[in-house]
């Protein structure tokens, strides 16, 4: 494929408050964007589709394209990718006899730089994704940590995810429904043309319960723990984006020993709501939950400067918004075909494997937009290629997503609920100035954390970027991740 080289005049996409999908500002994406899809032909498809190369070919291949890691000339810095094999099993695992048991292994990408070589003082970093992602999105950040004299850094594939080893997600233990009834508040207008209120009333059953919600966490926790354990790792620094972020604050709450510093990347699941199942009262199912469809969003500035000045740099609230407390009282709209895949737990990836010839096409909207920034058609088709072998293999821990969640990404046991009086180390939390996620729960986060006075948090946006700040602006997200690493 060949790779573009002439840029369009004048033109810049802009981020609405609206998109929930990070498009770069870079003069001409629109038209190079344009130019990919028409590119990207049925041949082209079908050769995705039928790609007979395994998942640990197309990763090597598409980092080896977009990185300069595996080059490095110093002998010092010693680059590895390895499957470590850890003693998790599942309960299904674990139920099985000898010969049907299956090793569950976690694949990592492992940076060790020499310099400086001191036991003693060592640090270990350690780095996971976000829900479906897996370890090659951080490419823009290998670099960085590579840089970091005595220093081992660890990129991970979460079980259930990427290279790692895809057992069957554990099954939800609880049997009955849990009704949450809510209100949709819907401005319409009337014969006369005036806008008015129709109240609708409306219900979401789930089938989740605490300990399915904790029983899907700790698939992932402990699975990280036995990771540990096998790489003898006392204690490192965890950093976590997206679902990764949730996961990381719920391995620092289990694990707090483990942990010398946390560092939360757009983490879901901070912000309180009415799907908070430990505030659940069964006798009374109305919850405070409203969904204004085209109720205004918050002056973020106005509203949220006050617990930490850095809010004055979002330039919009996210797909929701929480109050100075954290908590969310307005529910985005969210689509009929959204809610009935979310009620059905359906998995979002469930749809690319099904559609056949059509799924590399379908992802194809979501991975060139999101490394359009490379500007070379070659690397962009790697990471497309290595994505979609991600997004179409066995499913399982993809199943976790509404265990967790709720309706409107909200968890269903907040971290708000959890995090301040819990943590046991000094912490980062980081979101993008264009970012989709509750940026102001994380605020109120470190407010929170800060009150008690024990450990420190510190709260960033990082400029020009989305929910996957990591990538869309790596230089101010590594400087500012390096500085707290090495901050004592």
């Amino acid at each position: 494929m060949s790779t573009a080289t002439q840029e369009p005049e004048s033109e810049t996409t802009q981020t609405s408050a609206n998109d929930k999908l990070f498009i770069s500002e870079k003069e001409g994406t629109k038209q190079y964007l344009e130019n990919l899809h028409k590119n990207y032909t049925w041949k082209k498809t079908f050769q995705t589709w039928r790609n007979s190369k395994p998942l640990a070919q197309l990763e090597f291949d598409a980092l080896n394209s977009v990185t300069n890691i595996f080059t490095k000339k110093d002998p010092n810095i010693e680059v590895k990718i390895l499957d470590t094999e850890i003693d998790f099993q599942t309960e299904k695992q674990a139920s099985l006899n000898d010969k049907k048991k299956a090793t569950n292994y976690i694949h990592e990408l492992s940076i060790s730089n020499k310099h400086n070589l001191d036991a003693a003082s060592r640090k270990e970093i350690v780095m996971v994704h976000g829900y479906g992602a897996s370890l090659g999105l951080f490419f823009n950040n290998f670099e960085s940590f590579a840089e970091m004299p005595n220093t081992n850094f660890h990129a991970l594939d979460l079980l259930g995810f990427g290279l790692s080893s895809r057992p069957q997600f554990p099954k939800r233990k609880q049997t009955e429904k849990v009704i949450f009834k809510n209100k949709m508040i819907k401005k319409i207008k009337d014969k006369n043309g005036d806008t008015v209120e129709q109240v609708i009333q409306g219900e979401f059953n789930i089938k989740t319960s605490l300990d399915d919600v904790q029983a899907a966490e700790n698939f992932f926790v402990d699975s990280l723990e036995s990771w540990r354990k096998a790489k003898e790792i006392e204690h490192f620094t965890l950093i976590g984006h997206s679902l990764g972020g949730y996961l990381s604050s719920c391995y620092a709450l289990k694990y707090p020993e483990r942990v010398d510093k946390l560092i939360l990347v757009s983490p879901v699941g901070v912000e309180t709501s009415g799907f908070d199942l430990t505030s659940y009262d069964k006798s009374n199912h109305e919850t405070v939950l409203n969904n204004n469809i085209l109720n205004e969003a918050l002056d973020v500035q106005q509203e949220f400067e006050p617990l930490h000045e850095n809010m004055k740099k979002s330039k919009n609230g996210g797909f929701v918004m929480s109050d100075a407390q954290g908590h969310v009282t307005t529910l985005p709209h969210l689509p009929s075909f959204f809610s009935f895949i979310w009620k059905n737990e359906i998995s979002p990836f469930t749809f690319v494997r099904k559609s056949a010839l059509l799924g590399p096409a379908i992802m194809s909207n979501w991975s060139f937009s999101r490394f359009i920034d490379l500007r070379d058609e070659t690397k962009i088709m790697k990471m497309h290629e290595y994505c979609y072998g991600n997004f179409s293999g066995k499913g399982s821990g993809e199943y976790c997503l509404p265990r967790v969640l709720g309706p409107g990404v909200l968890a269903y046991h907040p971290l708000l609920k959890r995090v301040p009086q819990g943590i046991k180390c000094d912490s980062l939390w980081m979101y993008g100035d264009s970012d989709w996620m509750n940026s102001s729960a994380g605020a109120a986060m470190c407010q929170k954390i800060n009150k008690g006075g024990k450990y420190k948090a510190e709260f960033e946006i990082v400029s020009k970027a989305g929910h996957h700040l990591y990538l869309d602006n790596a230089s101010e997200f590594n400087k500012i991740v390096s500085n707290f690493i090495n901050e004592d």
